[in-house]
């Protein structure tokens, strides 16, 4: 009895310390799927020297999983491309032989994704940079930080003599008499 006790307890010890360790974790790049569809879309185009603009998303598979349907080996051709821990791996569905698995950076800060890929023969290089959409507060803090100084000191400057100078008259609320 003793030994299923401690046993239980432990337990409870181990999942009260690792609950609060996973709510706590950073944010990982699979949270923002606006963000994976847009490598997967930049890295399948760069891939196959295509523009961006022929690739199409067709659907989200499940977690982590997209599928995208572009005109390869003439005809309309489907590719699932999976994004998640720090890679991006694309299979074609018909062709099988079409396989990559491509590194790429998260950098949670900014939270955009960062792929370094060249694809032999093709002429586009240089690197894919997608990111995930700010939230609204997040957009008007950075068009507030965005503008000029002095724009910032005059609008700090306009609130505080507004503010000064929002006194009531003097005149004994005997305005226009």
């Amino acid at each position: 009895m003793r030994h299923i006790t401690r046993l239980t307890l432990s337990l409870a010890v181990a999942v009260l310390i690792a609950v609060p360790a996973l709510f706590a974790a950073p944010a990982t790049a699979t949270e923002f799927t606006d963000m994976d569809v847009c490598l997967g879309r930049q890295v399948l185009a760069r891939m196959l020297c295509k523009p961006v603009e022929e690739i199409n998303y067709v659907s989200k598979l499940r977690e982590d999983m997209y599928l995208f349907s572009v005109f390869y080996a003439n005809r309309e051709t489907h590719f699932f491309v999976g994004v998640g821990n720090d890679i991006i791996r694309v299979q074609g569905k018909e062709f099988k032989t079409v396989t990559r698995t491509i590194s790429y950076k998260f950098d949670s800060a900014s939270r955009c994704g960062v792929v370094e890929y060249v694809a032999p023969g093709c002429p586009a290089s240089g690197r894919i940079v997608c990111c995930a959409q700010k939230s609204a507060e997040e957009t008007l803090e950075d068009t507030f930080w965005d503008r000029p100084i002095p724009e910032l000191l005059e609008e700090d400057l306009r609130k505080a003599l507004q503010g000064a100078n929002a006194t009531e008259p003097e005149d004994g609320g005997q305005q226009g008499q």
